[in-house]
């Protein structure tokens, strides 16, 4: 197969640079017709075969747009189609001619939409940025006519979601660093203070203390098997790695983790936040219940939270309300299973929907908070523990010697 380089047009005059590969000159101009554009040039490259190799792996290698200009891309846009711009215009108003990631996604979604294709369409080919869930919201923003709606609250959703995942970041930061900076300190002190400290301390002849004996264990275990204690713990982290794929072992490890002390209340609001808030914008926009379900499990990567939504599609499919649903489910709070209800009841479910999803919002900025101010001290007083069972092991025997001198 052969790399070509092309420069078409299209109906506006538009100018488009690429590559295509195709076994023939014929072909590689039939694929560039197919895409709606008219060829101006087209040259077989030099070294087409590496030529090709090396930009598929510079566009792999490409860094993607961040989360956050998701974001800002739904809020501009939404700006642009509430003023009454087409998609396409809207598309080409964003653009600012800089180099970046942000700018060449923009110039890929222009394309595809003057090619013919739908929005939603255009932003299923980078599944990476818009996740399933992003493209199921503007392929139901386009089918009810309200798109530009649709992006302002999907904007206004991202934001929250974005900020919950990022408390949640930010809470586990602090003592992961910590940690890991403890374990670094031992391993440096294991490996090149203790040795110093185990030929003083096993001069003296005398029984050591039990603190000093299980310190010299291990730093003989360190330094003599270092090496395959290493390749043990890489093993460990592959097996971790391979039961953490398997769907059985990964559903038992996230129910599980909904319900951890402190950490799991934090988690339960965090994805019933972006649960709810999802149905609901779904279900403004005119999406049936039944379909809306079909759709939501993509919103979360618990694998428990997704089999509990697809148990609870199949009973409202069966005329089932979705309180009922639910009702089975235990991890589901007692406060949100009630403003289901009264939604329900009322026929508001949308904007109950909302609230509730408002609410989880309060209640994962109080749950981070709460949980951050609770591991900075347990993180402190685990490296504190770490710190004096370590000078403990050396002044014990020390202590014991001088008493007897004297």
């Amino acid at each position: 197969m052969t790399a070509y380089a092309y420069e078409a047009r299209n109906r506006y005059g538009e100018l488009f640079t690429g590559q295509v590969c195709a076994d023939s000159r014929r072909e590689a101009a039939r694929k560039i017709r197919a895409k709606g554009l008219w060829i101006a040039s087209l040259k077989e490259m030099e070294n087409s075969r590496w030529h090709s190799l090396y930009a598929r792996l510079k566009n792999m290698a490409a860094p993607q747009p961040p989360r956050l200009l998701v974001v800002l891309f739904c809020r501009q846009l939404a700006v642009m189609l509430s003023a009454g711009m087409p998609v396409h215009e809207a598309l080409k108003a964003l653009r600012t001619g800089k180099e970046s990631s942000y700018q060449q996604l923009l110039d890929n979604l222009l394309a595809a939409v003057v090619q013919g294709k739908s929005l939603h369409e255009a932003m299923q080919i980078f599944p990476k940025i818009f996740s399933a869930r992003i493209v199921s919201l503007v392929k139901a923003g386009e089918m009810a006519g309200t798109l530009d709606v649709m992006f302002l609250r999907l904007a206004d959703f991202l934001e929250k979601s974005y900020a919950a995942q990022a408390k949640l970041k930010s809470v586990l930061l602090y003592p992961v660093i910590l940690g890991v900076t403890t374990l670094v300190a031992f391993v440096v002190m294991t490996l090149f203070i203790l040795p110093t400290f185990a030929a003083m301390l096993t001069s003296l002849h005398t029984e050591l203390p039990l603190p000093t004996r299980l310190l010299l264990f291990i730093a003989s275990l360190v330094s003599q098997h270092g090496r395959e204690l290493f390749w043990a713990l890489m093993a460990l982290l592959a097996l971790a790695v391979y039961a953490w794929r398997q769907p059985g072992i990964r559903y038992a490890l996230d129910r599980w983790c909904l319900r951890l002390p402190f950490y799991g209340r934090l988690v339960t609001f965090a994805e019933w936040l972006m649960l709810l808030g999802t149905l609901a914008v779904l279900l403004e926009n005119g999406i049936r219940l039944p379909a809306a379900l079909t759709l939501l499990p993509e919103v979360t990567a618990n694998v428990y939270l997704r089999r509990v939504l697809e148990e609870a599609r199949q009973a409202v499919a069966r005329g089932m309300s979705l309180q009922a649903a639910l009702c089975t489910y235990p991890g589901l709070p007692d406060v949100l299973r009630e403003m289901i209800l009264a939604g329900e009841k009322a026929g508001e479910l949308e904007r109950m929907l909302s609230k509730a999803a408002e609410f989880c919002h309060v209640v994962v900025q109080n749950e981070s908070r709460r949980l951050q101010a609770l591991a900075e001290p347990v993180a402190i007083f685990l490296v504190g523990g770490l710190v004096f069972f370590f000078v403990l092991s050396v002044i014990l025997p020390l202590l014991g010697m001088m008493d007897a001198l004297t």
